[in-house]
């Protein structure tokens, strides 16, 4: 946002909506007039907070369980498999990466053999990534508000399910009671990161625990649900902004939360049958939408615009063809 933009629309709370805009507005606060609260810390709490190939330690040392990480380039592979296992996952150092001058969302891919492994390192900015076990279990967040490494509130959330299944994010999900061990942990990482602003802690389940797997320091995909639930997360980081105290207020166990491609994880289950899926994919009241409000249709009208796009594409391309 411009100085111009903000003096027409009387910004005071400028907040980024992606992982781009964060970084983005970190590295300029300054450009912003005086009066004008920008949403972003400063950057180099940023960098540390965006850097996956600092989470390892972080997580850590605040009493997480972490699934084993190990940095891999693309000559580590000059003589082998660099003692991968698969089937394995295979992330960016930072979600967002400089490429061509420009920032760029990359993201996790599963990676089922060698020859699949080297073709996502040779894609990926420095030819280098991090690379963990594929997991089976069910995803799990801890979501929140921080100021100055100091956690307000939290709302736990359990994922039934996520879209692409594989590394994909969380379209169906319900909120559950806070986990205390998890929560002690969140607020030991946000004190650690000296973080300010919105988070998103993905973990997954497995038998030894839960195992986290990302941060996300910014505006999150479900971000809604807890809204839904009771708190609201974005408005208490704009009364924090502004030096205002808060209304912190417990969240609803029990509230669902359901992305718009829940459709596709439903149907691709090759365990449910026509039955099952029918009943996964009835309304259920009181679910809130990623994107779906009757109060706010535009959102909804924007998306189907893309889709009707997308496939108008793909039929001039078939009879093209």
């Amino acid at each position: 946002m411009s100085g111009r933009t903000r003096t027409r629309i009387g910004a005071t709370v400028v907040l980024p909506g992606t992982e781009a805009g964060l970084l983005a507005l970190a590295d300029r606060r300054n450009l912003f007039p005086a009066g004008v609260a920008v949403g972003a810390p400063e950057t180099a709490l940023v960098a540390a907070a965006c850097d996956k190939s600092l989470l390892d330690s972080h997580a850590r040392s605040a009493g997480f369980l972490v699934p084993p990480t190990a940095a891999v380039t693309l000559s580590d592979l000059d003589d082998g498999d660099g003692g991968v296992r698969f089937p394995a996952v295979v992330k960016p150092l930072r979600s967002e990466m400089t490429r061509d001058g420009r920032l760029e969302r990359i993201e996790v891919a599963r990676v089922a053999g060698l020859d699949e492994l080297v073709t996502a390192l040779r894609d990926l900015p420095g030819q280098a990534g991090l690379v963990q076990p594929y997991l089976h279990g069910r995803i799990r967040t801890v979501n929140g508000v921080a100021w100055e490494g100091r956690v307000v509130t939290t709302v736990h959330k359990r994922a039934d399910r996520t879209w692409p299944r594989d590394c994909g994010v969380v379209c169906f999900a319900t909120t559950v009671a806070r986990d205390p061990a998890l929560d002690e942990a969140a607020r030991a990482l946000m004190a650690n990161l000296r973080w300010s602003g919105l988070f998103n802690i993905q973990l997954i389940e497995s038998a030894s625990g839960p195992l986290l797997i990302d941060l996300n320091p910014r505006v999150y995909h479900s971000l809604a649900l807890a809204i839904a639930a009771g708190p609201n997360l974005p408005a208490m980081w704009v009364d924090l902004l502004l030096g205002r105290t808060p209304a912190v207020v417990d969240y609803e166990i029990g509230r669902t939360f359901r992305a718009e491609d829940d459709v596709y994880a439903v149907l691709s289950a090759r365990d449910r049958g026509v039955r099952s899926a029918v009943s996964e994919l009835r309304p259920r009241r009181g679910t809130t939408h990623a994107v779906l409000d009757r109060h706010d249709p535009r959102p909804t009208q924007a998306l189907v615009g893309r889709v009707v796009s997308g496939l108008r594409r793909k039929i001039a391309d078939r009879r093209h063809g």
